[in-house]
């Protein structure tokens, strides 16, 4: 997926008014890759 594509994906899943986070997580679905799941910092 070129960076062109990828931007026409992001913009269209704003138009149907997805927030920031649900357009890069399913983005990151599509490319087949996960966010990481954060620990908290325990000191």
């Amino acid at each position: 997926m070129t960076k062109e594509e990828m931007q026409r994906f992001l913009n269209r899943e704003a138009e149907k008014g997805n927030t920031e986070f649900e357009a890069l997580k399913a983005l990151a679905d599509i490319l087949g890759i996960q966010f990481p799941t954060l620990k908290p910092n325990r000191e």
